[in-house]
């Protein structure tokens, strides 16, 4: 039995588009139409289609895209699935939708910039380009303590697809894996590299990524996907150039396990809790206690960084792969 529960398309048909943007979503209904309007309304002269895939959403993702279909200045399709595949799943039935010489990817919760498209475009001046990253930003300065989005402002080896475009040369029938779970965007940028394209970075291509709140419990649990990043590093040893020292995540990751360190020699030498210093500084400087209930905020920030411990350690010895 197919998948597909429903597909709808807009007055315009796609006939030979040079890029195709493929939106995979499910239970995004009051993000969605942000993100539809910034495709449809690029700064370009060039053909672009949209493809947005439906996850099995049970809000109201139906009734916006039946609407987005009407208005659609640009050729437009609308996959509704009969399940939810997860993003990997519906990004790869976005792509057997797509008939561009590129295939972009973004997310339900972006907002593209006007000139997003045409300037990753120009990344693929070298026809050795296979993949163009570009740039993600949040939406707004000031994020609250408790939310979440995503930021890449340069190549960080996660190809993700908040902002990427490819090659459809370069993908060769690849698909999203969706057995790697909250990294199958870095499995494919990977494949496609070690198939020998090249990948480059388009700081002008921006995307703008909606700040999610959390609640505390939510956001302090949220570290648990650092599990995957071994499992990166094992599969693919390239990834590790983007790690600090080619092991940790971030250089306060480091400072945290030194800190670690220094509590447990300080049992026999207390000369070990010099060794908490640098996490101290480093804490006071890129985190703000400031405002009300600062003691919450430094249990909440030293919770989040216990889990993101434990969930790299966890994940090093699943696949053998030190990612600290």
């Amino acid at each position: 039995m197919s998948v597909v529960a429903e597909v709808l398309r807009s007055g315009q048909r796609a006939t030979a588009p040079l890029v195709s943007v493929v939106i995979s979503t499910r239970n995004h209904a009051a993000l969605l139409p942000n993100t539809i309007h910034a495709v449809l309304t690029q700064d370009m002269v060039d053909p672009i289609e949209l493809i947005v895939v439906d996850n099995a959403s049970t809000d109201e993702t139906a009734s916006v895209m039946r609407w987005a279909l009407q208005w659609a200045p640009r050729p437009s399709t609308y996959v509704r699935l009969h399940r939810d595949l997860g993003a990997a799943g519906g990004r790869n039935v976005g792509i057997a939708f797509a008939h561009g010489a590129f295939i972009a990817f973004t997310d339900s919760d972006c907002t593209p910039s006007a000139r997003w498209l045409r300037n990753a475009l120009q990344g693929f001046a070298d026809p050795q380009v296979g993949i163009v990253q570009g740039r993600t930003v949040p939406a707004r300065t000031g994020t609250p303590l408790f939310e979440h989005h995503i930021e890449t402002r340069e190549i960080d080896g996660h190809f993700s697809t908040s902002n990427v475009v490819y090659r459809r040369q370069a993908l060769d029938g690849r698909r999203f894996d969706p057995a790697c779970w909250y990294w199958e965007d870095t499995d494919l940028g990977w494949r496609v590299r070690r198939s020998g394209w090249k990948s480059a970075f388009a700081g002008d291509a921006v995307v703008a990524h909606a700040v999610i709140p959390l609640s505390p419990l939510r956001w302090m649990l949220w570290p648990r996907r650092y599990a995957n990043w071994p499992a990166k590093a094992a599969r693919y040893p390239e990834f590790r150039r983007h790690l600090f020292l080619r092991t940790w995540v971030r250089p306060l990751h480091l400072l945290f396990d030194l800190a670690l360190l220094g509590l447990v020699l300080a049992r026999w030498r207390p000369v070990g809790l010099l060794l908490t210093a640098p996490y101290a500084v480093a804490f006071a400087r890129t985190r703000g206690l400031r405002g009300r209930f600062p003691p919450a905020k430094l249990g909440a920030y030293l919770a989040a960084d216990i889990v993101s411990f434990c969930s790299l350690v966890a994940g090093s010895i699943r696949y053998r792969s030190l990612v600290l």
